[in-house]
């Protein structure tokens, strides 16, 4: 599969990391295009592979996968560069771009063609370049085989979530935002560490590593949060009391109150 990714910004550019750093398509049928040098600078010093483009156009042409990453407010313009050289009867495109539904996606790239085209939309989160991303995916006019392709190709790259359009805003919230909120976390933990007496790289090490092994338990034992909470909280016990002074403190509020003012 040839996959041209237009945008090599943050979520552009760590596709295209995770994608090249995987088994299932070579650097060499990757292409990124930017109007900025620098960040084409930047993609092909992560992998001197990746091909590069500064023309839309001539960048789209050969790809079986086009990925719209860039900003909202450029999605209608970008889009305008390049959907006249689309042939949406072998061509899909799959767009990362928030908040632009199929409805609008569909005006932004007619192309007078007639043929509707295969549309995918995507909600990755950054770690998507360490192959450690949920990536949420919502599909319109695709077969199962294409659905199933593109949920096989973005497995290598973490976990995927197939959704309908209607859930995406609650897997940006979830994930995409809430990769943030997790690191928040574990900022606050990291601090406080340093409240406790350790050095801001003893906490971050210590803190990372309970994070860790936190996650090792819910994967291995296949269980919830409050399982393995359960576990380690005894009547009058250290950990309870911290847990009650986090309760009271509006901890859990916090986390929820984030999660519904990211949607």
């Amino acid at each position: 599969m040839k996959i041209t990714i237009i945008g090599g910004g943050n979520i552009g550019g760590s596709i295209a990391g995770g994608l090249a750093a995987g088994t299932l398509v070579k650097a060499s049928d990757l292409t990124v295009a930017d109007c900025s040098s620098a960040a084409l600078d930047k993609i092909k010093g992560m992998n001197a592979d990746i091909k590069t483009s500064n023309n839309n156009a001539e960048a789209v042409e050969q790809a079986d996968l086009v990925i719209l990453a860039v900003k909202p407010w450029l999605a209608e313009e970008v889009c305008a560069s390049f959907r006249d050289k689309l042939d949406f009867s072998k061509q899909m495109l799959a767009s990362v771009v928030a908040g632009v539904p199929f409805e609008k996606l569909h005006m932004m790239l007619e192309n007078g063609k007639g043929v509707k085209p295969t549309l995918f939309r995507l909600i990755p989160n950054t770690a998507i370049s360490l192959r450690e991303s949920v990536t949420f995916i919502a599909s319109d006019g695709a077969s199962s085989e294409q659905l199933n392709g593109l949920v096989t190709l973005f497995n290598e790259l973490g976990k995927t979530v197939v959704v309908t359009e209607q859930m995406m805003i609650s897997g940006t919230s979830l994930s995409s935002c809430g990769i943030a909120f997790a690191l928040k976390y574990l900022d606050a933990s990291i601090k406080g560490g340093v409240e406790l007496g350790f050095s801001e790289e003893e906490s971050r090490e210590i803190v990372m590593q309970t994070m860790y092994g936190a996650l090792a338990l819910m994967k291995h034992n296949k269980t919830m949060p409050q399982t393995e909470i359960d576990k380690v909280t005894t009547p009058g016990g250290l950990t309870l009391k911290g847990l009650e002074a986090m309760a009271e403190a509006g901890f859990s509020e916090a986390v929820w109150a984030g999660l519904i003012k990211s949607r």
